[in-house]
Parts: C-alpha cells; sequence; structure tokens
C-alpha cells in the first residue's frame, strides 16, 4: 500500500486503491506505463492473462480515469520542471551578460582614441545611441515617462561627436 498522507488521504489515482490487489494493481502499472500504447490486449499479452481477466480488472479499477490522472499529473511535473529550467537558464544568461558589460567596459576603458578610424567610431557610435535609446525606452515604460532630475539632455551619441569633433579641432591646430 502507499504511504499515507494523512488521516483522511486517499490514495492517487495511479497508487493502489484500498481493496484493490496485488495482481489487479500489478496490473493496472503495466497498463499505466503503456503511454500511449496502452491497451488492454497488450496487457494480457504482457502478463500472460486472458483478455476477460484484465478487461474485468480495467472495469473494475476505472484504468483509463486512473491513467489519464496518472498522464496530467506527469505533465504538470514536466510543466514545473521546464518552468524551472527556464528560469536557472534566465538567470544564467543574465549573469554571462553581466560578465561579459563588465569586460566590454573595460576594453571601451581601454580603447586609445587615436587609433580609432571613423568607421569603427561610426559603428560605436551607433550601437552606443541603439542601446541609449533602448534603455531610456525600457526606463520610460518602467517609470511612466517620468524624467529624473538633474539627468543630461544630450544622448551618449551628441557627447561622443562633439568628442570626436573636439579632438578633430585641437589636431587640425
Amino acid at each position: 500500500m502507499p504511504k499515507c498522507n494523512g488521516a483522511n488521504s486517499r490514495p492517487k489515482p495511479w497508487e493502489r486503491q484500498p481493496g484493490e490487489g496485488e495482481k489487479p494493481f500489478a496490473a493496472f502499472v503495466v497498463y499505466r506505463d503503456m503511454e500511449e500504447k496502452r491497451s488492454l490486449k497488450a496487457v494480457a499479452d504482457e502478463l500472460h492473462k486472458s483478455y476477460t481477466l484484465i478487461r474485468r480488472w480495467n472495469d473494475n479499477w476505472n484504468w483509463q480515469e486512473r491513467a489519464r490522472a496518472f498522464d496530467n499529473d506527469l505533465q504538470k511535473q514536466q510543466y514545473a520542471e521546464a518552468k524551472k529550467a527556464s528560469r536557472k537558464m534566465a538567470t544564467r544568461h543574465i549573469d554571462i551578460a553581466l560578465q561579459m558589460q563588465v569586460k566590454a567596459l573595460q576594453a571601451l576603458k581601454n580603447l586609445d582614441p587615436e587609433k580609432l578610424d571613423p568607421k569603427t567610431l561610426i559603428v560605436l557610435i551607433r550601437e552606443a545611441t541603439s542601446l541609449e535609446r533602448a534603455n531610456r525606452a525600457e526606463l520610460e515604460k518602467i517609470c511612466g515617462g517620468v524624467e529624473q532630475e538633474g539627468r543630461a539632455a544630450d544622448s551618449l551619441a551628441e557627447v561622443i561627436v562633439a568628442a570626436w569633433e573636439m579632438r578633430q579641432n585641437n589636431g587640425n591646430n
């Protein structure tokens, strides 16, 4: 018999039921575990029992409904496991992204502006502008469009372009 979950609790449908003999339950387990290939004939063949006996056990112990409850419980468990795995994956990916950001910022700080060609600079400006725009939109969505005091109005792209122009002008003087 399955372990008792409380004084008045009944066994789950796929567990041995009160009054169910060992042999009918063992036959049910064979049926239950066949999954989509379930059939009374297959159980009879596998256990070398008569089809009539297997059918009687099936009728007496409501195998189809019990197997359906078993399948539903398995689906719930699989869904819960998939959600848990998905959360773990998202957390892992966030950790990786944060580590990559730290490395990228270190590399950006070590970049010698004198060695940047205009093509690379344009790519950096476009990417920085795109990131800024996406993050400002996300912040606006979160904050409901409320502007924070003391925040600079200039975009990062404008600051980078101004710095580039100043560097170019200083180099030509």
